[in-house]
């Protein structure tokens, strides 16, 4: 019995002129055959591209929280914006020593849950905090401000809730 080499090479499309060029290249005739994938293989593929390249509306999304108190924890962001959507990652800014450093970052599962929580002020630990959403690579204190990004609507709201916080303490 004599060993049969086997290849698999992808085209675009299938045409007879592969076989011809494959002969070509290998100098001896080429048995060549449309290979069809199983379902299985179909679904799996299917699977990793959805990983690969989500959705906008499934892609994960991270917030920065600015403005928060010296005492807000991380499991306090968890539990806040747990009932916008799955949490993938979530902290509370910290100095090396362990002094807060007053901002904070949340990653939710999807662009949808980050439009919810960004729609509406967030007060976290009794405090209105500033949300925006992050943007990859930018140095810390290089951003613009909050209130910069926001409309005016957003502004007058915030700025109202906080009056209405001082006068109730």
């Amino acid at each position: 019995v004599q060993a049969r080499p086997a290849g698999c090479l992808r085209f675009g499309t299938p045409t007879r002129s592969a076989s011809a060029e494959l002969d070509s290249i290998m100098s001896a005739a080429v048995e060549s055959s449309v290979a069809m994938p199983t379902p299985s293989v179909v679904a799996a593929a299917d699977r990793a591209k959805a990983v690969l390249l989500p959705d906008a509306a499934v892609r994960p999304t991270k917030l920065f929280l600015g403005g928060l108190t010296r005492n807000t924890t991380t499991k306090q962001l968890r539990d806040h914006f747990s009932q916008y959507g799955r949490i993938l990652d979530c902290v509370a800014m910290r100095q090396p020593d362990g002094r807060p450093r007053g901002f904070g970052y949340v990653t939710l599962d999807s662009l949808a849950a980050a439009e919810r929580c960004l729609a509406e002020p967030q007060v976290i630990d009794g405090r209105v905090v500033d949300m925006k959403r992050a943007v990859p690579g930018n140095p810390a204190g290089s951003g613009t401000s909050p209130s910069s990004c926001c409309s005016p609507k957003d502004v007058a709201t915030r700025q109202k809730l906080q009056q209405q916080q001082q006068q109730q303490q």
